[in-house]
């Protein structure tokens, strides 16, 4: 049986579900990505946020401060509510020009926030970052294949992009292949590993953020692969 999210109704999200913004580096994928867990659970609200200025880790610094924490935002993050924010950025070049450290200081920092501004909130991790190298893609890789892919196989290809997108037989499919995620958790986490404090080529961070979305559509998950048996 084939199926596709948008056949599904989607949920609105209950008055106090669990917020999610995601800022991501990319246009398409990543906001394709997520958008199939909007309204896939009432007790979660997934609010992607692509770039506008630019897509290195400092414009979508200054994005955030502007759509979430300037006096003319956007969005508000509710603390008392454990909303968080999820920075999902590349390796590219990034980590060369030193554009991913300052963005990880920036997290740090208002994350020291909460509990200096709100005596009520206990202190968490509401800014973060998931960092993948080369790129999201290797997050997608993860769906289907539970060890890292060899280098003689990838640098043949004309980008770590192409090389995802023919190892997936038919390419990824936005529409069904996010119901894998539990896969996608647990290859990415076994595969994890850090190189001078990022993640190590053919890793990701993503796994980190999986956890939270799986927290809230497990159930909604199991019931989409039902109807592929």
């Amino acid at each position: 049986m084939i199926f596709r999210r948008k056949d599904y109704f989607k949920k609105e999200p209950s008055r106090k579900s669990h917020k999610i913004y995601i800022i991501c580096e990319g246009k398409g994928t990543e906001p394709d990505y997520f958008g199939f867990f909007e309204g896939l659970s009432t007790n979660l609200q997934i609010i992607t946020i692509p770039p506008e200025n630019g897509t290195d880790p400092l414009k979508l610094m200054e994005l955030a401060c502007k759509v979430l924490l300037g006096d003319e935002r956007k969005y508000t993050v509710d603390y008392a509510q454990h909303d968080r924010v999820w920075f999902v950025v590349d390796t590219d070049t990034w980590e060369k020009e030193g554009k991913i450290a300052p963005l990880r200081k920036f997290c740090q920092d208002r994350n020291d926030e909460i509990q200096e501004k709100y005596d009520e909130v206990k202190t968490y991790s509401a800014w973060n970052v998931a960092q993948s190298n080369p790129c999201f893609e290797i997050w997608l890789y993860y769906h289907f294949y539970e060890e890292k892919p060899l280098d003689e196989i990838v640098e043949p290809c004309p980008s770590f992009k192409d090389f995802v997108g023919k190892s997936i037989a038919g390419g990824y499919d936005y529409g069904r292949d996010q119901i894998y995620l539990s896969d996608a958790i647990r290859n990415t986490e076994s595969n994890f590993s850090e190189d001078k404090g990022s993640p190590a080529l053919y890793t990701s961070e993503m796994f980190r953020l999986g956890k939270e979305i799986y927290g809230f559509v497990s159930v909604d998950l199991e019931k989409l692969k039902n109807k592929l048996r």
